[in-house]
């Protein structure tokens, strides 16, 4: 089984890369100005979709994060055993950078409201002596491998989802992020450390305990909606409202201090049934890159979450297997989830992707 899905893998691997071949990022008249942010969205370009390699040319993406797993199933079990000197992930990531990508790699140790460990290791805590001597080995293993294409590694995802509601886990995973970030300065010592937060949940109180290990700050950004916070979206867009993105923005800044700011999977929706709409979105995406300019000097990197809309329906079903019928409950949340793309799910162009586009290419000529 294993072997299998490398050969499929390997497969995806290689479309992807004659994608990438036929149409490179970045044109030359679309040279990126000297001290702009690279710019990115989510995991674009998939491996192996032709028509992601074309958006992300399109759009003139220059940066790219990833998820990956701590993926061991036991001890020394390492993925890329199986593919010797034909490696499907060096070879992309290989490829992105020589087509001009900033790469982040986030490990999903953590990821939003739930805690990932290799089955052998999963029911130890975070500060386990087993799991850190594991959890080392494992990171000077994988980024000796990959460690040349990484520009910044994060040690969790949306982590104050999780340890708000299990705070006695809180300092042992403390002493995890230490421990992994000792062992990424040793294997991959250009790469930047960091710890991805939720702008919800609190992050500072969070970050205070992390920002010792780290050398970036790494923040989600989601534009709060009735149904999360009782804010429409449209509070985000008025700088005279508490929820105003710049404020909330500005205060992450202050709060990494002497590190800058990697800004990931930000989200704008755009659904009516949530008192937003495709042209609020286009107008949030032109006052992002406005922003973006006024703080370039203490931004390290910028993702938007996706360029197209997740299905309603089979997000919807996932979720029902995932949470149970009481996830119907809560349609409004759904509704944010599936219209945050700048495509919608059919792939037509909202008025989001050409405010994406030309704000993107004004902000790298200084415009």
């Amino acid at each position: 089984m294993r072997r299998a899905i490398a050969k499929r893998t390997a497969l995806a691997a290689g479309m992807l890369l004659a994608a990438l071949a036929a149409a490179p990022a970045l044109a030359a008249e679309d040279a990126v100005r000297r001290g702009a942010v690279p710019v990115g969205i989510a995991d674009l370009p998939h491996a192996g979709d032709a028509d992601q390699a074309e958006t992300a040319k399109d759009l003139g993406l220059n940066f790219l994060h990833t998820k990956v797993r701590w993926d061991e199933p036991t001890e020394g079990d390492y993925a890329w055993t199986d593919f010797a000197d034909d490696d499907p992930l060096a070879r992309r990531l290989a490829q992105l950078k020589e087509a001009g990508y900033t790469v982040a790699v986030t490990f999903k140790n953590v990821h939003d409201d739930r805690k990932h460990l290799p089955r052998y290791l999963e029911s130890r805590p975070f500060n386990d002596p087993a799991v850190l001597a594991r959890w080392a080995a494992f990171l000077e293993a994988f980024l000796g491998r990959y460690g040349e294409q990484v520009d910044f590694v994060n040690i969790g995802y949306k982590v104050n989802n999780y340890f708000s509601k299990h705070e006695k886990e809180w300092p042992g995973f403390v002493r995890f992020v230490g421990t992994g970030s000792r062992a990424i300065r040793k294997a991959a010592p250009r790469a930047s450390v960091g710890v991805v937060l939720n702008d919800n949940d609190d992050p500072a109180r969070f970050w205070k305990d992390v920002a010792p290990a780290c050398t970036h700050l790494a923040l989600v950004y989601t534009v709060p909606a009735s149904i999360i916070e009782s804010n429409p979206p449209a509070n985000a867009l008025d700088p005279r409202h508490a929820k105003f993105f710049g404020r909330t923005l500005e205060s992450a800044v202050r709060m990494g201090g002497p590190r800058k700011v990697l800004l990931l999977d930000v989200a704008c929706p755009t659904h009516t049934a949530i008192d937003a709409s495709p042209a609020l979105q286009a107008r949030f995406i032109t006052l992002l890159f406005g922003w973006l300019r006024r703080a370039e000097p203490r931004v390290a990197g910028l993702t938007y979450i996706n360029d197209k809309d997740w299905p309603y329906e089979a997000t919807k079903n996932a979720l029902k297997k995932m949470f149970g019928d009481q996830i119907l409950e809560y349609r409004g949340f759904i509704r944010y989830l599936t219209s945050c793309g700048l495509r919608d799910e059919n792939g037509r162009k909202k008025p989001g992707y050409a405010a994406f586009k030309n704000t993107l290419e004004a902000y790298r000529k200084g415009r």
